[in-house]
């Protein structure tokens, strides 16, 4: 969908290159994400992709045609465009940031109010917001709106330049969530500029690890680029902790999830002892009317059994999707030494920490 060729971005006045020859393509329907230290030009590329700033040489190619033969108009009409500041109007309501591009293509006002319409709820934003001022929102309620307006027109091509990078960790993991949801929705083609590796490895399809002077070190899949990173350069932008970055794309539903030590609440006392002996815990999960929803230490069970005891909920409650990052973080900070897995009411299974080192060593 784009097609970068010996790309090369040289300002007045500098003698170095801020992008040198880079030369990649971007697949119809993936997130391409760029990623870098300060100064590696991935900005710039992607000002140049929507011509906000010239090449100095190489081509640019959008779904087959070379993006200087487009009006410039036209082009960035057809490429959704997200900053971190957002840059909404100020001093126009929700509504009316929502609908700019169909407004500047002259649709009718019946289409634009059923498209902003279906953007508030794409996005899941209050209908109650969009005619509040953009002052009157919060980060990531804004930042929403930011998205919204960049796909109202519906174009296949979406580049995003740190779009989370104001806000805070909670509600950056919560946006990024969001935009992979979004993303199974829509299959739009994504190019992504961020700093931070962690959110590259969990958004994108594929990575571009940028150094200075816009260099392309490696281009891949988050996990090729984790296993076996091509240079010095790569391995330590990734960090020493690459491994466990790798558990981030591990979705649980990868491992054989046992069942863990799980009694009945008219379990007798040597039945739980039984079962906890059996997975070598001192601790059992109560399953009550089909559901289990916590554990008690088998220091605790009277001698008529842990009818009578009320359990420790599990502190997380993991899906199947979640990923083994996840489930190593809840089996360190857990009582229980494992990570719990439902699905909804239901518990699937435990993980155990021994589970995901053998997942790492295959």
């Amino acid at each position: 969908m784009i097609d970068l060729q010996d790309l090369t971005k040289v300002f007045p006045g500098t003698a170095a290159p801020a992008v040198d020859r880079l030369s990649l393509h971007i697949e119809r329907g993936e997130i391409a994400v760029f990623v870098g230290p300060s100064g590696c030009g991935k900005t710039t590329t992607l000002k140049m992709i929507n011509r906000l700033i010239e090449p100095t040489s190489g081509a640019i190619q959008i779904d087959g045609r070379s993006a200087d033969s487009v009006p410039v108009h036209k082009l960035r009409r057809g490429i959704g465009y997200v900053i971190q500041q957002i840059g909404l109007f100020p001093h126009r309501t929700i509504r009316q940031n929502m609908a700019t591009v169909p407004g500047l293509l002259k649709w009718d006002k019946a289409r634009i109010a059923e498209r902003v319409d279906e953007l508030a709820e794409l996005v899941a934003l209050d209908p109650d917001m969009l005619d509040r001022y953009p002052a009157e929102l919060s980060g990531g309620q804004r930042q929403r709106v930011g998205v919204a307006r960049a796909l109202a027109a519906d174009p296949p091509v979406l580049l995003m330049d740190e779009p989370f990078g104001a806000v805070d960790p909670i509600v950056r993991a919560h946006l990024q969530d969001e935009l992979l949801g979004l993303q199974k929705r829509l299959r739009k083609t994504i190019a992504l500029v961020t700093h931070d590796i962690d959110e590259a490895i969990k958004l994108g399809d594929r990575v571009a690890i940028l150094s200075e002077g816009g260099h392309l070190e490696q281009y891949g899949s988050p996990s090729d680029i984790l296993r076996d990173p091509a240079n010095a350069f790569v391995a330590d932008f990734l960090g020493t902790d690459r491994g466990i970055k790798r558990l981030s794309l591990i979705p649980i539903s990868a491992l054989d999830i046992e069942t863990g030590p799980v009694v009945d609440r008219s379990a007798t006392h040597t039945e739980a002892t039984a079962v906890a002996r059996k997975y070598g815990t001192d601790w059992i999960a109560i399953r009550d009317q089909g559901n289990v929803d916590g554990w008690i230490r088998i220091a605790d069970v009277p001698s008529d059994g842990p009818a009578t005891v009320d359990a420790e909920p599990f502190q997380t409650r993991l899906t199947r999707e979640s990923t083994l990052k996840e489930a190593l973080d809840a089996i360190v900070s857990s009582h229980t030494s494992v990570a719990a897995v439902f699905d909804g009411p239901e518990l699937v299974g435990m993980v155990t920490a021994e589970a995901v080192s053998r997942e790492i060593l295959r």
